[in-house]
């Protein structure tokens, strides 16, 4: 008998009574597939339903204002009824979010000899300017004040790095302030005057928390099952590789893909031109379907640029049906016991066997796949067990635990 505990690395909380029930969705993909087309488009179709929709650009080279035919800036502005949009801004959100924690590790650094410019930059750790966009995200979500909230994201490393920036900020705000505060308050007016390093204030330390806790905030929301990434792709094989391994990176990072939308495939009645374009894209069309496990969509290559109102036809072209809706249910990670033993099963399609290492290091499991690496904080229930054995198969590593 298979009895199951729970799904991903904690509970899931979505059936809290006072959780906001706003729906998420993520676009990416290989740069120049039409992400921002196919997001706006999106955010068009929610809106005229009724649903008030904030669609956020997190791509430092915005396209959501020209899709839109409006200026947009760093605070959400009215696109039309029910539909709002914005563009972040990366400077004015490091000067909202991290001023405080960035002044402090600027006089640290210093303190230890480093020049000035250098330590300005050592100040903001990797990644913030892409947790910055992010912590938005948590803005919005937190005052509940749309049903859905899209993000057109950047091409599709930096959406993959964007999405990884919770778990490493998580890490590194564990290792780099892991002081404990009331000791600290104890020791500060004794060891300061004799140590060279400055110590952190009340003031940066309630920052540090804040920020800690909205991180861990951030992590259990993109993972909940009211988040979903859509894949935007063209049917030509570099787009297609690169769709496989993103989505192989998402389901390993516990993130659920619930569809992809194959936009610019050439129709048939575009002529003898074409032709041989559309026998090729007939092949890649074929292998999108048959190794893609999850909803698909599909729009035409269009004669003109889709701009303005043409974004309606989009919309309605692309869905005929609610698109805040999640079109696949697929838990990218499981724990389940069989027989008194526990299993961790973790999605990983498109990787290879011998590409797979897995390490237990207390109660982290590091799991390397292929190129991307992920360290995954065990729960309880698995935590003060040694892993066994592991299986793959069919795009899942099933890690037993006694």
């Amino acid at each position: 008998m298979i009895k199951k505990i729970l799904s991903g690395e904690t509970k899931d909380k979505s059936d809290s009574k006072d959780k906001p029930k706003t729906r998420i969705i993520l676009f990416t993909g290989k740069g120049g597939v039409g992400k921002t087309t196919v997001a706006s488009a999106t955010a068009i179709k929610t809106s005229k339903l009724g649903k008030k929709t904030l669609i956020i650009s997190t791509d430092p080279a915005h396209s959501l204002s020209d899709s839109f035919g409006i200026e947009l800036g760093p605070e959400p502005t009215k696109v039309r009824d029910n539909l709002f949009a914005m563009e972040v801004n990366i400077e004015y959100e490091l000067e909202k979010h991290w001023e405080t924690i960035k002044e402090y590790l600027k006089i640290f650094f210093q303190s230890q000899g480093i020049d000035d410019v250098v330590a300005e930059e050592l100040a903001i750790f990797p990644g913030f300017d892409e947790l910055a966009s992010l912590l938005h995200l948590l803005d919005n979500y937190e005052k509940g004040t749309y049903e859905v909230i899209i993000l057109d994201c950047a091409p599709t490393g930096e959406t993959l790095r964007l999405l990884s920036v919770p778990e490493i900020a998580k890490w590194y705000m564990n290792r780099f302030f892991g002081i404990e505060r009331r000791l600290l308050k104890i020791v500060k007016p004794i060891a300061e005057p004799v140590l060279d390093v400055p110590l952190p204030s009340e003031e940066v330390l309630d920052k540090i928390q804040d920020l800690y806790m909205r991180i861990g905030r951030l992590k259990e929301i993109l993972e909940s099952p009211q988040t979903s990434v859509r894949i935007v792709m063209n049917p030509e094989k570099m787009v297609i590789r690169e769709s496989e391994r993103a989505f192989t990176y998402l389901n390993l990072f516990g993130y659920r893909v619930d569809a992809v939308i194959i936009n610019k495939y050439i129709p048939e009645e575009a002529g003898d031109y074409f032709k041989k374009w559309i026998e090729i894209q007939k092949e890649y069309l074929k292998e999108i379907y048959e190794r893609f496990p999850v909803k698909k969509f599909m729009l035409k290559f269009k004669s003109e640029e889709v701009v303005g109102s043409l974004l309606d036809e989009i919309a309605d072209e692309l869905y005929d049906s609610d698109p805040s809706q999640v079109f696949t249910e697929m838990k990218p990670m499981e724990i389940f016991s069989e027989n008194g033993d526990f299993y961790l099963s973790i999605k990983a399609p498109f990787v290879k066997k011998e590409d797979i290492k897995l390490l237990k290091r207390g109660e982290e499991l590091i799991v390397v796949a292929g190129q991307w690496k992920r360290i995954i904080y065990l729960p309880q229930s698995l935590a003060l067990k040694e892993p066994v054995s592991a299986k793959f198969m069919s795009g899942e590593i099933r890690i037993k635990f006694k």
